[in-house]
């Protein structure tokens, strides 16, 4: 009898919102937790809202448990794409319209939440003043959600360093921030959709007009000076 019940033991299969999978006993099973034995008797706690399933492996006919990967936390590298577009600003310059993209590279899964940490290339076509400015930023990007569930709230930065393809334009240090929501399809794949915040330092040619207060003539400058390119606008981010 003991035979034959020893294979159904280490059969069950609980697989985390991070990809890993323990195969063991479940010894307790609730609304909140869920805890499992894996055959080296190595006892593992999961809150429920982290498990994505819990089945039965009917082709288990072993007690074999691969104990390395249940030891190790999985950290599963992901790739992210993401669009954005919106307004952006440009003091003494005036108004306009912004649209970019990013590749990104990273992790899901660290420390055994949700958070997407990695860093990518992008690129941005910024109009104002009447005139193009497209950069190409290399950044560091974290996103955090604030829970566990499927559908979770995200806080998120980016930091680097923008490239500027404009010859009469130099680069310089660019930051973004984002507020939005998050939709788990499954433990691979991740949307996003954020409102967004991004700040890029350069310096270009700008025109001064300057008019003598005796003659009432004005004069224009050119400058070659720093200036903030500040955007606010709309993410889109799919993660896989």
């Amino acid at each position: 009898m003991l035979l034959l019940l020893s294979p159904m033991l280490w059969a069950e299969v609980v697989t985390l919102r991070t990809g890993q999978s323990i195969k063991g006993e479940i010894l307790l099973q609730n609304d909140e937790v869920v805890i499992i034995r894996a055959k080296n008797g190595t006892r593992y706690q999961y809150p429920k809202s982290e498990i994505i399933a819990i089945k039965h492996d009917d082709a288990s006919q072993d007690a074999t448990t691969d104990t390395a990967s249940v030891a190790k936390a999985t950290r599963p590298v992901n790739l992210r794409f993401q669009a954005h577009g919106g307004v952006v600003c440009v003091p003494t310059m005036g108004v306009g319209g912004q649209l970019g993209a990013d590749f990104m590279v990273g992790s899901y899964a660290i420390q055994g939440k949700r958070m997407f940490v990695g860093g990518g290339v992008g690129y941005r076509a910024k109009w104002v003043g009447g005139k193009t400015y497209s950069f190409i930023p290399l950044q560091a990007i974290v996103d955090i959600p604030l829970t566990t569930t499927q559908h979770a709230p995200i806080l998120g930065m980016s930091i680097g360093y923008g490239f500027s393809t404009n010859k009469a334009t130099q680069g310089g240090m660019c930051v973004g921030a984002n507020v939005g929501w998050s939709y788990l399809f499954n433990k691979q794949c991740c949307l996003v959709l954020s409102l967004l915040a991004e700040w890029q330092q350069a310096t270009t040619d700008m025109i001064d007009i300057v008019q003598d207060p005796l003659t009432g003539i004005a004069t224009q400058y050119t400058n070659h000076r720093g200036c903030n390119f500040i955007s606010v606008g709309m993410k889109l981010a799919v993660s896989f």
